[in-house]
């Protein structure tokens, strides 16, 4: 249980003023929920990154369907591409995960990607959900530290 609900439990409410140890919690705890949002943050990114290579994967697709012979450039590593004609626009390999990718129709292969962007956009709502009561804790926090900070002040300035 953190010191908020602490000290509420013992029949404080939040505008008494904390013990020195209370209000030092306090802050560890600030502390401790602005790193969680920067790690959720950080993997938030990363699900937005994979969002856009589902979209970019799908747009591919649909731009080679309507194609019969296309040129491309395509990398071979160390920063260095071949020309390339796709001969076959109707079969997709996709990554499955885990290193497994799996050969399959266009259609299914549109099919898969979209299903996936879906699940990953669900996870990025829960996540930016969890971002924002995040956000609210570390504001009342802020706002709970201040205002004790401000009553010590007040009390050392009559000392």
């Amino acid at each position: 249980m953190n010191l908020v609900n602490q000290a509420m439990n013992r029949g404080r409410k939040m505008s008494k003023e904390l013990t020195d140890d209370e209000l030092q919690g306090l802050l560890a705890q600030h502390d401790e929920y602005k790193a969680q949002a920067e790690v959720l943050a950080g993997q938030m990114e990363a699900i937005q990154m994979s969002i856009l290579e589902c979209e970019r994967a799908i747009n591919t697709i649909d731009a080679l369907e309507t194609e019969d012979e296309v040129m491309s450039l395509v990398p071979i590593g160390a920063g260095s591409f071949v020309h390339a004609k796709l001969v076959s626009s109707d079969r997709t390999i996709v990554g499955l995960g885990s290193g497994v990718s799996a050969e399959m129709s266009a259609d299914a292969a549109r099919k898969c990607l979209n299903d996936r962007k879906e699940k990953l956009t669900k996870i990025l709502e829960q996540m930016n959900k969890t971002l924002n009561e995040i956000a609210g804790r570390v504001q009342m926090i802020q706002a709970e530290a201040s205002k004790q900070m401000q009553a010590k002040q007040a009390d050392q300035a009559y000392m």
